[in-house]
């Protein structure tokens, strides 16, 4: 089982490796080096990243960074319950979502498009005006939204058409 330092925990997704963008290593260690609160940062791919892009991720960022390498058990729910912080990549818009119902800050990288997608600009625009994400930047802040609860969404709809 996944047990890292629980104190300041920060999970990063590095997705960025699909047909929409192109990820920079040297940003990525700027982002796990520089001003980090003495944060504890946990790297977390995803499945879809290929072995290669794994090894890669290990190499570069391994010293200053927990890189989960697929081997043990995915420490990604620990590290919803227990991070301070999210940063993710912007193409990642499951992870974004699943990390909107903590409450906690999510910080966006946005990655270069490889192919506009409005669908991708359109997700990014509605977190934004909830300010449940922002651009990632300089520095990580704290900020408080109201977090997401689809299923409560959801019966509100679907709870009238059945009592109907």
């Amino acid at each position: 089982m996944f047990v890292p330092p629980i104190k300041n925990e920060l999970l990063s997704s590095p997705s960025g490796f699909s047909s929409q963008y192109d990820l920079h290593f040297k940003r990525a260690k700027e982002l796990l080096s520089g001003g980090t609160n003495n944060l504890n940062f946990v790297v977390i791919p995803s499945r879809r990243t290929k072995k290669v892009t794994l090894e890669i991720l290990i190499n570069e960022l391994g010293k200053i960074a927990y890189v989960w390498d697929k081997k043990t058990i995915n420490p990604y729910l620990f590290a919803l319950k227990h991070s301070r912080y999210f940063i993710l990549t912007s193409d990642s818009t499951s992870m974004i979502s699943e990390c909107a119902f903590t409450g906690k800050p999510v910080h966006i990288y946005h990655l270069p498009f490889k192919r506009f997608s409005a669908r991708i600009v359109n997700f990014h625009k509605e977190f934004e005006d909830k300010n449940i994400t922002r651009k990632l930047d300089e520095k990580l802040e704290d900020w408080n939204y109201t977090p997401l609860n689809e299923a409560e969404r959801i019966a509100g709809i679907i709870r009238p058409r059945i009592i109907q």
